[in-house]
């Protein structure tokens, strides 16, 4: 779930948890806009490319750790 904090000099700062930062980050991928509007340069779309790449890694090691085919399939 998202929280917001307010900086010292009363800036709002909204912090997402790993979910709702990899849903975020490939809307604005799909999308090649950031929330606010202003587009994606290239050094921004790399850096989202590789969080939603390093979770799909992550994914995969905890599938093969626990005997889990994939998301979608049953156990072995």
């Amino acid at each position: 779930m998202a929280t917001i904090i307010n900086t010292k000099n009363g800036k709002k700062v909204v912090l997402l948890n790993p979910a709702e930062r990899s849903k975020r980050y490939a809307r604005e991928l799909s999308n090649g806009r950031k929330q606010d509007g202003t587009p994606l340069t290239k050094t921004e779309a790399a850096f989202r490319m590789g969080v939603l790449n390093e979770r799909k890694t992550q994914a995969k090691i905890f599938n093969r750790k626990h005997g889990l085919k994939g998301k979608s399939r049953k156990k072995r």
